[in-house]
């Protein structure tokens, strides 16, 4: 599999309600597949390709990336911010960052009272966010005139090639679940069921795009395909891990937001068995993602996450297994083909 697309849907900045870059790219690529989509109000890319048969899916996969936003500027050129999604601030210091501004962005670093100069009782804890700050290394005068309250924030860091087949970069979620949207599409030329595609808005403040988009559309169930956080790591306990990096694609039994009915689930792990497609059933305590919005649109569409594992989620060191991307695509490639559960 060819993943310099994902290396360029990772590095295109598009925060919450900021999609634009992202958007563009996007329809770019449908464009040239054949495809016409539309955007909507709040900014979704919405696409519908016809299948063989009667009956009908969404597939879905947001756009944005957490970042911040700019609420206060010193008067000596310092910029105080507030998060635009869920950002541990642990993650944040000394990080590099780009503010986004009229006239283009400015490259700045984050940063906060310097370890030689705190008080014991700082010493050894974490930096709450109203204590970070960025430093875009301008004068007061200079960072007031170029740089406005409300400029969005991106995390920096360049795409990068780790051991045994893993990618590390900002914005895997959700650009790797745009991806593998895209690699789908690009394979089944003709699918069985009828697709209804939708890239969507501001996922990351409150799954505010897909709830809009899905509401104008008629499906026997949706996918939405995300993301998710791999805690298989140290200090955490095997049976906390949610996803490991490496077993396959995520399938959702249960979140904060959605519990996937017994049909789909079990219809998506029959197939993965069928097709040999690498897999794991995800079972999240917390956290949600578009199926939480999508299953409750007019009088409910059945709705399950198939999700990408990713250590280090909403950071600008994300990790992914190319090994789960392909299987994440097996399987969206095979709902396609196949249909589910009769439904073709």
């Amino acid at each position: 599999m060819d993943f310099s697309n994902l290396q360029k849907l990772t590095q295109l900045d598009g925060v919450s309600g900021r999609e634009d870059a992202v958007r563009t790219e996007i329809n770019r690529q449908l464009q040239e597949m054949g495809i016409t989509a539309h955007s909507d109000a709040l900014g979704n890319l919405i696409a519908y390709v016809p299948g063989t048969g009667a009956h009908k899916v969404i597939l879905c996969a947001h756009m944005d990336e957490v970042g911040l936003m700019v609420k206060y500027i010193s008067p000596d050129g310092f910029l105080s911010f507030i998060t635009v999604g869920g950002i541990d601030p642990r993650t944040l210091l000394a990080q590099r960052v780009k503010v986004h501004t009229a006239a283009g962005p400015l490259t700045g670093v984050i940063g906060t009272k310097p370890a030689h100069i705190t008080q014991e009782a700082e010493r050894g804890k974490a930096v709450p966010l109203g204590d970070l700050f960025i430093d875009l290394g301008l004068s007061g005068a200079e960072a007031a005139r170029r740089v406005n309250i409300g400029d969005f924030v991106t995390l920096e860091r360049p795409w990068t090639v780790l051991g045994d087949g893993r990618f590390c970069a900002k914005a895997f979620d959700d650009r790797v679940g745009c991806f593998c949207v895209l690699e789908a599409l690009k394979r089944v030329k003709t699918p069985r069921l009828g697709v209804h595609i939708v890239f969507s808005s501001q996922e990351e403040v409150g799954l505010r795009g897909a709830g809009t988009a899905a509401f104008g559309l008629e499906a026997d169930f949706a996918l939405a395909v995300d993301a998710t956080g791999a805690a298989d790591i140290p200090l955490c306990r095997p049976q906390d891990y949610l996803v490991r990096l490496g077993g396959g694609v995520a399938v959702s039994a249960i979140d904060a937001m959605t519990i996937t009915p017994q049909w789909l689930l079990q219809g998506l792990l029959d197939l993965c068995r069928q097709e040999n497609i690498r897999h794991q059933v995800r079972i999240a305590p917390r956290g949600g993602n578009d199926a939480g919005a999508i299953h409750r649109s007019r009088t409910g569409i059945a709705s399950c996450a198939v999700s990408i594992p990713t250590r280090n989620i909403h950071s600008n060191v994300e990790i992914t297994d190319q090994k789960d991307i392909e299987a994440t695509v097996a399987l969206l490639c095979a709902v396609l083909e196949k249909g589910l559960n009769g439904l073709q």
